[in-house]
């Protein structure tokens, strides 16, 4: 074990993944300036890249001929890169950099798994690309939830590396690993939470609100919200 790349206590067998996957040291170091060094790249991300992030390496590639797992028409490959913070903010950022980078230069046909460490604890991230006929209008970072570094693994589950991938971003967006309209599900959950909110604060000026006509034009909004709400509850578990 003492031969494959580890960031903190995590490595590609701590994760769960094959042996065969995972990146001899010191292959996997990846140095920071060579995600900022000439690239068009503006002062503040280069100071997230320096104040942000301790250390990036490259833990495991996972692709066809280490894995079995076959090619999909959009994925050849998923890379599981380790990012040690230096802040308790996630580095959004910079994941979003690298994300954006590696997809370009391998024609949209990579994708990356990061695994961020602070302290004992480890958060999974991806970054989905924009799906505008399934309502996700633009590519950002998504975050999972905090684990314990023993706890957290990574599963290979799907016929091809198109739904590896998927299972694994619904199971650090969504924490179910169904691939199904993974986006279409990315977008539902933005606007339950949306709604929830929305509908907390109209509950919250109605109580305050004094004046029945206000009340009453509150109330209206609060019930109309939770139609919009019950509606998506119910679309999304088509």
């Amino acid at each position: 074990m003492s031969g494959i790349e580890s960031c903190g206590p995590v490595t590609a067998l701590t994760l769960g993944l094959p042996s065969t996957t995972a990146v001899m040291h010191p292959r996997g170091r990846l140095t920071k300036e060579r995600f900022y060094t000439n690239t068009k790249v503006g002062k503040r991300l280069r100071q997230h890249f320096i104040e942000d992030i301790d250390s990036i390496t490259m833990l495991a590639v996972i692709r066809e001929q280490e894995t079995g797992i076959p090619a999909g028409p959009l994925t050849n490959e998923i890379n599981v890169i380790g990012l040690e913070q230096s802040t308790e903010h996630p580095p959004l950022e910079v994941m979003e950099h690298i994300a954006r980078t590696r997809d370009e230069l391998t024609r949209h046909r990579s994708r990356i798994l990061f695994v961020c460490m602070n302290g004992s604890m480890t958060k999974f991230a991806v970054f989905r690309n924009a799906n505008v006929a399934e309502g996700l209008t633009e590519g950002s970072v998504h975050m999972g939830e905090p684990v314990e570094c023993e706890s957290a693994r990574v599963r290979l589950n799907g016929t091809d590396l198109d739904a590896v991938w998927d299972s694994l971003c619904a199971e650090t967006i969504l924490g179910a690993s169904d691939p199904t309209r993974v986006d279409r599900r990315i977008v539902s959950r933005t606007r339950i939470m949306r709604l929830t909110k929305e509908i907390d604060q109209l509950e919250r000026r109605h109580a305050k609100a004094v004046q029945i006509g206000q009340r009453n034009r509150l109330w209206d909004e609060r019930q109309a919200k939770r139609r919009e709400l019950e509606q998506e509850q119910q679309g999304e578990t088509l």
